[in-house]
């Protein structure tokens, strides 16, 4: 018995090891999958940054391109006026899609915009005068092409980009500096056009680079944070100078995936661990249900022969080993109980069992095994019995116990009687049939007495 519950904590430690490796197996995945997830996401955002990049690039370029035609005109023919620059500006403009103004400045003195209206005061303003513009003007020069600058806030409000492109009369040596065609590029129109707006729904973006500087230079979109956070870069080339653009995530990554993508490990990965689990708790109770009847009486709920067997083994070689210990095996059997069965009826029989079961278990301690081990005998095992003394006195009180009242089945009361043999463990007994046989000679004896009194079946 002491095995078999060895055997109950084994599978229970079992059991429970399982679930703990399979919940751990199930989180890992889980991370595994998340982890799988974000990368995923941060690769279409990346995929879209590239294209964004890409756009802003082809944006700006397309623009800028425009505006070497009117550049050329002044190359060509220096001497040309506003009539002719205004046609070609007007022309710009239409086909730049976020140019909206155009502005032209001999020997960097602005002599020429388009449209005038709105723009009057710039005509005469001297770009050396103006330290902000005269940068970027400067720097055009210097590098001979086109840069782009800004943006800047712009006075009619919101912001934009001012393309420098200069113009010399002497291409390609450059030496006759003519002067500076500009161009301003709405910042705000560039960035709808190409798709920022939509960007920023689920990312957050970062621009750096003003004035073209790139990735050193200041951060004129977003803040810092996104290049803290930063999952993807690119950088947006222009023909002279850069700009060095982040994304990071804005908020979590994962929140607008299907929950069901998100946690699709832990719903297959529970649901079959419950599965296994309900098959294996059915099994053992099965299993648990199959061996408890393999061992108990099923009318009585007492402990079979085979129990039986196997505790008094125990205690037999338990008292073999340390030579002090004692015990009894007692014989308990009914008597005349066919005689009941003949009578009353097998429904009678069987509760005269099991009241006579629950008188025993009424009587003995917890430590006493009372067994049933066919028909209507019992077999009892009392550990801490030291002599025939203490097993006599037991067994007066068991033949009180059983026969001092009687069992009553339906309008009929039942009068029972038993024959009790009992033996003392002594080591010359060989093994434990040796003491089964001696309890049940004694019993036996016992019961060849009963058999001549009369008839107690009333």
């Amino acid at each position: 018995m002491l095995n078999w519950l060895n055997k109950q904590w084994s599978v229970r430690v079992l059991a429970f090891s399982f679930i703990v490796l399979a919940v751990g197996a199930v989180e890992s995945f889980h991370r595994n999958q998340v982890s799988f997830l974000k990368n995923e996401s941060a690769a279409e955002a990346k995929k879209h940054l590239s294209v964004i990049r890409s756009r802003l690039e082809a944006a700006i370029v397309s623009d800028i391109y425009v505006l070497n035609s009117l550049s050329t005109l002044i190359t060509v023919n220096p001497d040309a006026g506003p009539k002719e620059w205004e046609k070609i500006a007007a022309n710009i403009i239409r086909e730049g899609t976020h140019v909206k103004i155009i502005g032209l400045a001999k020997d960097d003195v602005i002599n020429f915009v388009y449209p005038f209206r709105g723009n009057e005061k710039a005509i005469g303003v001297a770009y050396r005068d103006v330290p902000d513009q005269w940068e970027s003007v400067r720097i055009a020069h210097e590098i001979e092409q086109i840069f782009i600058s800004g943006p800047v806030d712009l006075v009619q409000g919101g912001k934009g980009l001012i393309a420098r492109n200069p113009i010399f009369t002497d291409p390609p040596f450059n030496k006759d500096y003519w002067g500076v065609c500009s161009a301003i590029i709405d910042f705000q129109s560039l960035f709808k056009d190409v798709g920022v707006e939509n960007f920023e729904l689920k990312y957050r973006l970062g621009i750096r680079g003003l004035n073209s500087t790139g990735k050193e230079g200041a951060i004129f979109y977003g803040d810092s944070s996104v290049f803290e956070d930063a999952f993807a870069t690119e950088q947006v080339n222009f023909p002279y100078g850069s700009w060095y653009i982040a994304a990071s995530l804005d908020g979590d990554a994962l929140a607008d995936l299907p929950w069901y993508r998100v946690y699709f490990v832990r719903l297959v990965g529970y649901v079959l661990l419950f599965v296994l689990s309900l098959a294996f708790m059915t099994i053992y109770q099965l299993y648990t249900m199959a061996r408890s009847r393999s061992l108990h009486d099923e009318l009585t709920k007492l402990p079979n022969r085979r129990y039986f067997i196997y505790s008094l083994k125990q205690q037999f070689d338990s008292a073999r080993k340390h030579g002090t210990e004692t015990f009894a095996v007692m014989n308990l059997d009914l008597d005349k109980f066919k005689a009941i069965n003949d009578t009353y009826g097998h429904a009678a029989g069987d509760k005269v069992l099991v009241a006579c079961a629950e008188r025993l278990k009424s009587v003995l301690r917890s430590s006493d095994i009372v067994a049933r081990i066919g028909g209507d005998e019992f077999l009892i095992l009392l550990p801490r019995v030291k002599d025939d003394v203490d097993a006599r006195a037991i067994s007066q009180k068991l033949q009180r116990v059983i026969c001092g009242t009687p069992v009553i089945y339906e309008q009929d009361l039942i009068y029972l009687k038993v024959s009790i043999g009992w033996v003392t463990y002594d080591s010359c007994y060989e093994d434990v049939d040796a003491l089964i046989r001696a309890a049940d000679e004694r019993m036996y004896e016992e019961k060849r007495q009963a058999l001549q009194a009369p008839n107690f079946v009333k």
